[in-house]
């Protein structure tokens, strides 16, 4: 499974002292950069350095595996959203399909980001929810691997949603989701 990791890599697991992190780029019309490390990592991805942020922020995330066939996977990332920032993007930014790389990086002995973390996932954003209660709030993330677009089907859904993106004071499509039959028009 050595997927092409560098030679480094390869060394420090080789040790035993394994301390993995997470590194996960959100492509928001302003980058966000985080870590579940419990402290800010920098690192060169790509050929451009990147502070990724340990600020609590990144609650969890569920559903990472890994098949030998293309497949359409998907895995839940949770974001606080008791501090309002993540909420106000997801609201005021149009997210859906924004790109989410998430690497695996490797601490060493001195806690130092061994060179060149590997991509264990890309995928873009489905869709997200905003859960919360008395206690706590979440923004949770579907991200849905690039293989779910062979599956897709182009255009515009019959969403209220979506009509009111291209057309605001348009009402045709405010019932659309409580209609759950199939309308035939035309003869039948």
């Amino acid at each position: 499974m050595a997927r092409g990791l560098s030679n480094s890599v390869k060394t420090e697991l080789a040790t035993g002292n394994i301390d993995p992190v997470l590194l996960i780029d959100f492509g928001f019309a302003t980058p966000v950069y985080l870590t579940n490390a419990s402290f800010d990592i920098t690192s060169n991805i790509s050929g451009s350095s990147r502070t990724y942020l340990s600020n609590g922020h990144l609650r969890s995330i569920t559903g990472i595996n890994e098949t030998n066939r293309p497949s359409k996977n998907t895995l839940s990332i949770s974001l606080s959203a008791v501090d309002q920032t993540y909420v106000s993007v997801a609201l005021n930014e149009n997210i859906i399909n924004d790109n989410v790389y998430i690497y695996r990086g490797y601490l060493d002995s001195n806690n130092a980001l061994i060179s060149d973390p590997f991509l264990l996932f890309f995928g873009t954003i489905d869709e997200y929810k905003i859960s919360d209660n008395t206690t706590t709030a979440n923004l949770i993330l579907s991200i849905t691997s690039h293989w779910g677009n062979f599956s897709k089907t182009s255009g515009r859904t019959t969403t209220d949603n979506s009509q009111q993106r291209f057309f605001t004071s348009d009402k045709g499509m405010e019932f659309a989701a409580l209609t759950v039959r199939d309308i035939k028009w035309g003869r039948t």
